[in-house]
């Protein structure tokens, strides 16, 4: 097995929540050292578990935090942030996401540490950006999806309900770790380190782009209602278990899901001849053929559609998805171990590489797990580090 791509970089984690620490796992699938810092006694939120066995381990904290080495630092204390800039000194990378004024009253601007690891790439990720109206509010997935207009895509705005999963912030992640490894690509050719902004908004605003593209340039605003028009139509069997029909521009998809569906007769009906009348049209075709796919059980049309060569799939439940055949041969969920904590299943990184492969090599940190061994390797003894034990600062 190859080495990872990432290998003899170091990232700093300082950050909270999801989208930071997301971006540090991407980064240690591939071969980073990442250091994640917390706070001592507490450590990140999402350590918490309902379960009370897996307290101070939750699920959600090891599949954000695999391939991590873990420390405890007081930032509260003056020793504790010293500590943090004699890291970073030495890093590669910083991550964080406080908010501007919180990030200068730790003493953590770029401006300051540049200036002591001209090389460093510091990654902010933040609610809004570094300035503006909305810089010191208080941001999060939810109100990344609001504000941007992604949620009114996939909510009834007459009785709006949240997604059900982090959009935002597993996107926010995926830019942060996308805009790190181009700073270190340029690190290469210029020598220097740079600031890398990523927000929430800005993100959300991204992902919808070409949802938008039509408003953008004179057209009509997409909506949840016109988005599927003529493309996408959405079944329930018989069995009460539904389906998603994705159809592709071209004229035999449509011929191939009426075959299907055994309602041949549509093909002569005017209203439906051409994708701009089925467009037109879009809710009389969902109501005539939900009709036919209320007479047989999902499975039955699920088989008949791949005769057809329709593009199908069930639209399964969490518990389902990992039943499917394909997810199966994926070897999902993988799975890492860590000696006191035991076995826990995870998805890992979605992204293969032929030579320099992702790879689950260190189950999520215990709190404070790697303080003394992060603290030795750079330049700590073992008096100095009982000193800091003692006095609260790790």
């Amino acid at each position: 097995m190859g080495i990872g791509a990432l290998q003899g970089t170091v990232a700093i984690d300082v950050s909270a929540h999801l989208a930071g620490p997301y971006a540090g796992s991407l980064l240690g699938d591939l071969g980073c050292e990442v250091i994640k810092v917390e706070l001592p006694g507490e450590g990140y939120t999402h350590r918490r578990a309902r379960n009370p066995k897996y307290e101070g381990y939750g699920p959600s904290f090891r599949a954000l935090n695999r391939n991590k080495k873990s420390i405890t630092l007081n930032l509260k204390e003056q020793e504790g942030r010293r500590i943090l800039l004699r890291l970073v000194e030495k890093a590669d990378i910083l991550i964080e996401n406080f908010r501007p004024e919180t990030r200068k009253r730790l003493g953590l601007n770029y401006e300051d540490l540049c200036k002591i690891n001209p090389r460093l790439i510091h990654c902010s990720i933040s609610g809004y950006g570094q300035s503006g109206p909305y810089r010191d509010k208080p941001g999060f997935d939810t109100i990344g999806q609001a504000l941007s207009g992604m949620l009114s895509l996939v909510t009834d705005l007459h009785n709006p309900k949240v997604a059900g999963v982090s959009f935002v912030d597993h996107s926010t992640g995926t830019f942060a770790a996308y805009g790190i490894l181009a700073a270190l690509l340029a690190r290469e050719k210029t020598g220097l380190g740079q600031f890398l902004d990523v927000s929430l908004l800005l993100v959300s605003m991204a992902f919808v782009e070409s949802q938008v593209a039509d408003y953008l340039n004179g057209g009509d605003a997409v909506t949840r209602e016109s988005f599927p028009r003529a493309r996408i139509y959405c079944f329930i069997g018989s069995d009460e278990r539904p389906l998603v029909v994705h159809l592709s521009a071209h004229q035999k998809a449509w011929e191939g899901l009426i075959r299907a569906a055994e309602r041949t007769d549509l093909l002569d009906d005017p209203r439906f001849a051409t994708r701009r009348g089925r467009s037109e049209h879009h809710s009389e075709i969902v109501r005539i053929l939900q009709e036919a796919f209320r007479k047989k059980p999902r499975e039955h049309w699920l088989q008949v559609l791949d005769a057809n060569h329709v593009p199908n799939a069930p639209i399964n439940t969490i518990q389902e998805s990992f039943e499917d055949p394909q997810i199966k041969h994926l070897g999902l969920p993988k799975q890492m171990y860590h000696p006191t904590m035991g076995p826990t299943n995870l998805i890992g990184s979605p992204v293969n590489l032929s030579g320099t492969p992702a790879r689950l090599l260190r189950a999520a940190p215990l709190l404070g797990e790697h303080t003394e061994e992060v603290l030795e390797n750079f330049g700590y003894d073992r008096e100095a580090i009982d000193s800091l034990r003692a006095r609260g600062v790790i």
